[in-house]
C-alpha cells in the first residue's frame, strides 16, 4: 500500500549547508537563536564510521541546512552569536540531497 501526499511530487532544491556543528552546546545555542529569528532548517547527521571514531576519535558532525530564501537571515544569526572556527564551520554550499521526496 502507498500512500502520497502533496509533498510526494515537489522536489526540493533550494537548501544550502550553512555550517558544520559537532558541539552540543552550540547547536543548542545555533537552533534557539534559528528558532527565535523565525529561520527553518533540518539537521543532517553525519556519523563517523567505527575505524574514524576509535582511531582518529572523529565525532558525530551535524550540518544545518536552510532554505535559499532565508540565507541571510541565517547568516546574521550566526552573525550575532559570534562563533569561532573551532565550533562551526561555515560551508554555504547547496545541499546535495536535491530530491528528498520525490524520485525520478
Amino acid at each position: 500500500m502507498k500512500i502520497e501526499n502533496q509533498m510526494t511530487k515537489v522536489k526540493v532544491n533550494n537548501e544550502i549547508d550553512l555550517c558544520e556543528v559537532a558541539n552540543e552546546k552550540v547547536r543548542r545555542k545555533l537552533e534557539g537563536a534559528l528558532q527565535y529569528a523565525r529561520v527553518s532548517y533540518f539537521l543532517k547527521w553525519q556519523e563517523p564510521s567505527f575505524i574514524r571514531k576509535t582511531l582518529f576519535k572523529d565525532r558525530t558532525k551535524l550540518i544545518f541546512c536552510v532554505n535559499s530564501a532565508q540565507l541571510e537571515d541565517a547568516l546574521a544569526v550566526c552573525d550575532d552569536l559570534g562563533f569561532t572556527e573551532k565550533e562551526v564551520r561555515f560551508i554555504g554550499e547547496k545541499s546535495k540531497n536535491r530530491n528528498i521526496y520525490a524520485k525520478d
